[in-house]
């Protein structure tokens, strides 16, 4: 399985380009999956995020993030690609934006953002930022944390690529899942 993470800051079109990249793949007749954010789950279940978020909030995206990519890769052999809308570290970042970095929690978010094959970052665009009930709709908080994500991502020496159109981003998972057979 090719494991694919989207991520950026919220509103900026992630969960869009999840789909056309499923749209893509599909018709391209590889077996994709979809897995959404976990946050819009997380606020179902009645959990602060954004601005007003909290350790325990924070640790359950990410763990349920993490425990689902796992299921999906060991329970499901059928999918040839998952896309996942936000990465691991992407999560942890609004904690740490909040409450600082946690050492016990740093190893796991490391070790989990190198399991992806592909990371693209989408960049900051304004216009998806949408009330929607999930979404912070602060706009400086939005530029702190794009600006904390492409920071860390350098930072923790994560290889990642710029979201330059569905096309491109297509190219490359088609050609490593050639690769792959």
């Amino acid at each position: 399985m090719i494991k694919v993470g989207i991520t950026g800051t919220h509103g900026a079109g992630k969960t869009t380009v999840c789909h056309e990249l499923i749209f893509g793949l599909k018709k391209r007749d590889v077996n994709a999956e979809y897995l959404g954010e976990v946050a819009r789950e997380a606020r179902q279940k009645g959990f602060k995020l954004n601005e007003e978020t909290t350790r325990g909030a924070q640790d359950w995206i990410l763990y349920t993030q993490i425990r689902d990519e796992i299921e999906i890769k060991e329970l499901r052999p059928d999918v040839e690609v998952l896309i996942c809308d936000r990465i691991g570290l992407c999560n942890y970042l609004y904690r740490v934006n909040k409450f600082g970095y946690d050492a016990d929690l740093d190893p796991i978010v490391n070790r989990h953002a190198k399991s992806y094959d592909f990371i693209f970052r989408v960049p900051l665009n304004g216009n998806y930022l949408k009330h929607d009930g999930v979404r912070a709709m602060d706009r400086e908080f939005q530029r702190q944390i794009d600006g904390l994500i492409t920071e860390e991502l350098k930072r923790r020496q994560i290889p990642y690529h710029d979201f330059l159109g569905i096309d491109s981003a297509l190219e490359m998972i088609l050609k490593r899942l050639n690769e792959s057979k």
